[in-house]
């Protein structure tokens, strides 16, 4: 049955919010926009739903996430490890070091409570990193879309095969999910140049997305220019791939990401925080994706991503939380309003909730699907109830502003309300 949303404010997202604003509703596709009573006299036999003195908006994109890591911050309490890293390496060695102290069952959990949190939080579409792939049938019945990497890794050429055969399988078995499969070859760093290239290989010929953390910290830089640095030092030693260490490749991270086969415009890159000019304006040549993840950078020391050379060169930017190990939310309203302060001066509100929304799911290739509140999306939306709704010239500012999560008061996801 066809059926008609409206509320205050329509945030539409590809054109001017209308005040007074409705959608129509048909088998969870948006069919028409725009004025209640247009709608009504075109549509008179479709059921209304009016949300009153609120805002519809579209759900959001968080095009960078480890939902399976979730529960991290009471695993760490649990393990003891609850100082806050002195430096980027020393985070990744908390990090592995914590997680091996879990079983199975602990990510299932908390990739559930992940899930959970991200609807919650306006949530319609998320790039999940999975590095436990047991762990992935916890999306088989949730309201979310996007990506599900499969996180590979590793130097040692005999695990590699190992983790190839369970990729494989995990890739040809029965998938019964709502999320896309994809592949994650973590980061330059952290996997052999020649799995890498074949993990990149594997992408292109069965035509499956894929996400490189890239160019996050010096120490990467460090490692692929000189072989040196922290990396080489404190991180290999730690993890047992002394006796694998690669020769410096004297290559940034986007010549280095190139020689694998690495810059096509399905694998979306994440971070970028030491991005030089000319690596960006080869990224832009390629059409590549971005995720930022500002609080994640932050947390962790490692900079500010140069957004303004990135616009200009025409790279696709969206957003990500990171994990719950270097983030306190799973929110992307928390990660605008933090984003807007972090790039004070240099990214504007409008460009900010774009990154939020459309940049996301064009990122990972659902722009067709959401992102707006377009003729043709999905009918998705989160309602907003703040106790003073703005006015149509306080909006771009208040969409982006602290407090956001907590005035969401219903979900709809493909015309059906969630929750």
């Amino acid at each position: 049955m066809p059926r008609i949303y409206t509320a205050r404010t329509l945030v539409r997202g590809d054109a001017p919010p209308v005040e007074g604003g409705a959608l129509l509703d048909v088998g969870g596709r948006v069919r028409a926009v725009g004025p209640l009573g247009d709608l009504k006299r075109r549509n008179p036999a479709a059921e209304v739903v009016d949300f009153g003195e609120a805002l519809m908006v579209p759900l959001l994109v968080n095009a960078h996430t480890h939902l399976e890591l979730t529960d991290y911050p009471r695993w760490a309490e649990a393990a003891g490890k609850t100082a806050e890293p002195e430096d980027f390496v020393a985070w990744i060695l908390r990090l592995i070091e914590v997680k091996r102290g879990l079983d199975p069952e602990q990510f299932s959990h908390s990739l559930s409570r992940g899930i959970g949190q991200s609807i919650a939080a306006g949530t319609g579409a998320v790039g999940d990193i999975c590095s436990q792939l047991g762990s992935r049938t916890a999306y088989r019945d949730a309201a979310l879309q996007g990506v599900l990497f499969l996180e590979t890794l590793g130097q040692d050429p005999e695990l590699i095969l190992n983790a190839e055969k369970h990729l494989t399988r995990a890739l040809n078995g029965l998938w019964e999910g709502p999320l896309a499969l994809g592949l994650s070859p973590h980061s330059p760093y952290s996997i052999s140049a020649a799995y890498m290239s074949r993990v990149y290989g594997t992408c292109r010929t069965r035509g499956l997305r894929c996400t490189t953390h890239l160019a996050e910290s010096v120490a990467e830089v460090e490692f692929l220019g000189g072989g040196r640095g922290d990396l080489v030092q404190r991180f290999y030693p730690a993890v047992g791939w002394g006796g694998f260490l690669p020769r410096a490749a004297h290559r940034n991270p986007v010549e280095y990401l190139a020689e694998r086969g690495g810059l096509f415009p399905e694998n979306l890159l994440v971070h970028g925080v030491q991005l030089t000019a000319p690596e960006i304006d080869l990224l832009g040549r390629q059409h590549m994706h971005l995720a930022l993840c500002p609080r994640s950078n932050d947390r962790l020391k490692v900079g500010t991503a140069p957004v303004a050379r990135l616009l200009r060169a025409g790279v696709n930017l969206a957003l990500g939380t990171d994990s719950r190990s270097s983030c306190d939310s799973l929110s992307i309203w928390d990660e605008m309003a933090f984003a807007h302060g972090w790039f004070e001066g240099v990214l504007d509100a409008p460009t900010l909730f774009r990154m939020g929304t459309q940049g996301g799911a064009d990122a990972l290739g659902l722009g067709h699907e959401l992102g707006c509140l377009g003729v043709g999306k999905q009918t998705s939306f989160q309602v907003l109830r703040p106790e003073r709704p703005p006015t149509l010239g306080e909006l771009p500012d208040y969409l982006v502003a602290p407090g956001r999560t907590a005035e969401i008061d219903g979900i709809v996801v493909r015309g059906l309300p969630v929750g």
